[in-house]
């Protein structure tokens, strides 16, 4: 097999970076890009080193292209299932990014079209591919804390970028949706156990609907702008229970000033049957005490050689994952189960913040989800 041919359909902030780092593996070509914005387009172009693309403003100009093998999808949630699928029945590899989508009825969709017509589809759940928490689930393993009995995620940072569908609950699937199914995928990773009830406790405290809000965003290139009337939660607390009787919970806040008020970052943390304690905290670092003794071991973990020019943790080693997945036909280590796992604890505490109560994982699945 030559070099796989790649398509990207979308190159905001994700697909550009897909588009970048894709580019630099020499084992594949970036062919097209496809995205109705030609600012974005032209920003990405700056970053191609070795590619010289054709790009177009429909995807469906790529559907029938014989020399494409591959595409990454990296569209607004809504959107996933119509593209996926497409690409999917003809006959293209499917790179997704997450959510794999907003509800569980086009998610599953999405993994029948890739079983029926025996394309890979990997979902961008992107701390899969992370040394940091390739390097914490190792140390799990290795039984530093014997068994995770409880665990728990902070997610506090400034708000998504300000593009509308993102604060649209109908297209996004909500904030928790849209954001915490890396964090939800990270505590069935390191758990080992199904999740059986979530119960979650949110709503709107700076971000409100019924009027206008002014969102600044720290990380992403497009300029501050007012949105309307957002139908998305700015904060909430979730919690997990799972059926071996461990514990999850993630706390989200999506207005915190300036991103890192304390330069902490992402922090999860870690309780062990043997009574110690795990800290993994700013996609770097790792601190394991307690337990049979009172050592303490502070772990430096490499967080550049996954990624390329400050992108995302495990970034690149995803993309070299998905070129093997379909060089070998092997299945991806953020597999659609994978990514359909992490979305219905997502999809349950939205469900519980509605309804407010426990909802429970079967619920969702033995009824549609609206």
């Amino acid at each position: 097999m030559g070099k796989i041919r790649m398509g990207f359909i979308g190159v905001g902030d994700m697909g550009s970076h897909h588009c970048m780092g894709f580019d630099r593996l020499d084992n594949c070509e970036v062919r097209y890009i496809c995205d109705m914005n030609q600012a974005n387009v032209d920003r990405t172009l700056k970053e191609l080193r070795h590619s010289n693309p054709t790009i177009c403003s429909d995807y469906h100009e790529l559907l029938g292209k014989e020399d494409l093998d591959a595409v990454v999808i990296s569209v607004p949630n809504y959107m996933h299932r119509q593209v996926a699928v497409a690409f999917l029945e003809a006959g293209k590899h499917v790179f997704l990014e997450k959510p794999i989508a907003h509800t569980l009825e086009d998610c599953d969709a999405i993994i029948e079209a890739a079983e029926k017509h025996q394309r890979v589809l990997q979902i961008g759940l992107v701390y899969r591919y992370s040394n940091l928490y390739r390097r914490m689930a190792h140390e799990i393993g290795e039984k530093r804390l014997g068994d995770v009995k409880m665990m728990w995620c902070k997610e506090f940072r400034d708000s998504f970028p300000p593009a509308d569908w993102f604060y649209d609950k109908s297209k996004s699937g909500g904030s928790i949706v849209e954001k915490d199914c890396h964090h939800f995928d990270i505590f069935n990773w390191m758990i080992g156990a199904t999740p059986v009830r979530v119960f979650a406790s949110g709503g709107q405290h700076i971000i409100k609907q019924g009027q206008r809000n002014l969102i600044q965003n720290s990380y992403s290139h497009y300029p501050a702008k007012y949105i309307d009337d957002p139908s998305v939660v700015d904060h909430a607390f979730i919690t997990v229970d799972y059926d071996n009787g461990s514990k999850a919970n993630l706390g989200l806040c999506l207005y915190l000033k300036p991103r890192n008020l304390s330069d902490d970052g992402l922090e999860f943390g870690l309780i062990g049957s043997n009574g110690a304690q795990m800290l993994v905290r700013n996609d770097k670092t790792i601190d394991i005490t307690g337990g049979e003794d009172s050592s303490r071991d502070h772990l430096e973990v490499d967080v550049t050689t996954d990624s390329i020019e400050g992108g995302h943790t495990g970034g690149q080693t995803q993309r070299i994952d998905f070129l093997e997945c379909i060089r070998t036909g092997k299945q991806p280590f953020a597999s659609a189960q994978v990514g359909r796992n992490a979305l219905l604890i997502a999809l349950a505490a939205e469900k519980s913040i509605v309804e407010e109560r426990y909802v429970y994982l079967q619920e969702l699945q033995d009824h549609e989800v609206l």
